[in-house]
């Protein structure tokens, strides 16, 4: 809890100091929490802090060309410590622009969008297995490079980074990994469409890749993934999709994908999901499901989610949760 009331205080510090004279401030903070309580009737039962997140980063007036990020979390996940997601600093120019530092590389496209701005409770599972650092902190050191057009029709992004993740440094890493992803916005009057894929190489050097690959196993060798990825948005409906693919040597694999949809009834929000996710280790391959109720009492900024999560094997419902969360930013 100190440090909790300490990195609080840093925060509030850095947005006061920024606004102790009349000029436009250079810097901005906000944060939000998640409170989550979870059933499934039977033996298991959990209250969590399912996120705490506060952020720093420049406004315009900073810089014609540059910006940062600094980004911290705190979850019940993580045996209740704080744990720094992002520190990048971003250069722009024209229609490109590069991140160099610790964040998330462009890939997926549901790992694009904000937690709190995804309809379903939690990502997919594969698409938080897939992710190519999703297992290991979801963030990575790197340097990545962005290109948009000027009517944003095409989003492309080539990044390099480490290969390993955040959780834990490796001074004697001898991986890498690169990444690509491009998006296609196709305007459609007033609805959205985009379709694209994502790419991915890594040289793994000893690493234990979890929910991918057996937790025993220390893999060397190359690791090779592809996504491909579609979005509808409408104002009454929103619709999307992806499939995952990672392959290793020996033929190991592991592979996944979800169908999301969410019905937007003025403050109210219905959502409906199906996804899988399979690899060479683990014997459960049946889908789960995913049915809830979203109620947006100012929009994102503070809304209550209910969901039921479960699987159906043999035709009986199986593995079944229910979960209630109350999502609130600060600012």
């Amino acid at each position: 809890m100190k440090k909790l009331i300490f990195i609080i205080l840093i925060f509030i510090g850095f947005y006061g100091f920024s606004q102790t004279n009349d000029k436009p401030k250079k810097v901005d903070w906000n944060g939000y929490t998640q409170l989550r309580a979870t059933s499934n009737f039977d033996d298991y039962s959990s209250v969590m802090v399912r996120r705490l997140k506060f952020w720093l980063k420049s406004t315009p007036e900073f810089s014609e060309h540059w910006s940062y990020k600094v980004q911290v979390l705190f979850t019940s996940w993580m045996q209740e410590r704080f744990f720094l997601q992002d520190a990048k600093i971003n250069y722009k120019t024209g229609l490109f622009n590069f991140d160099i530092g610790q964040f998330v590389p462009q890939y997926s496209l549901q790992w694009t969008q904000p937690d709190y701005n995804i309809p379903s409770l939690e990502r997919a599972i594969a698409v938080n297995a897939l992710h190519p650092t999703g297992t290991m902190g979801v963030r990575d050191l790197g340097v990545q490079a962005n290109f948009h057009t000027k009517n944003n029709l095409i989003e492309t992004h080539v990044g390099a980074y480490n290969g390993y993740g955040i959780k834990e440094y490796n001074f004697s890493n001898q991986g890498y990994m690169l990444s690509h992803k491009t998006a296609v916005n196709i305007p459609l009057s007033k609805n959205k469409l985009q379709i694209g894929y994502s790419l991915m190489y890594r040289y793994a050097d000893n690493m234990q890749i979890k929910k991918v690959l057996p937790d025993t196993l220390l893999y060397t060798g190359q690791d090779i993934r592809y996504n491909i990825f579609a979005m509808f948005k409408s104002k009454f409906i929103e619709l999307q999709a992806e499939y995952l693919n990672a392959d290793f040597d020996d033929g190991m694999n592991a592979n996944g994908y979800y169908l999301l949809s969410a019905i937007n009834i003025k403050k109210s929000q219905i959502v409906l999901s199906l996804e899988d996710y399979e690899n060479t280790y683990d014997d459960n391959h049946n889908p789960y499901y995913r049915v809830g109720y979203n109620y947006l009492i100012n929009k994102n900024k503070m809304k209550v989610f209910l969901d039921n999560y479960f699987q159906v094997i043999d035709g009986s419902i199986d593995n079944y949760s229910v979960s209630i969360q109350l999502q609130m930013f600060f600012i």
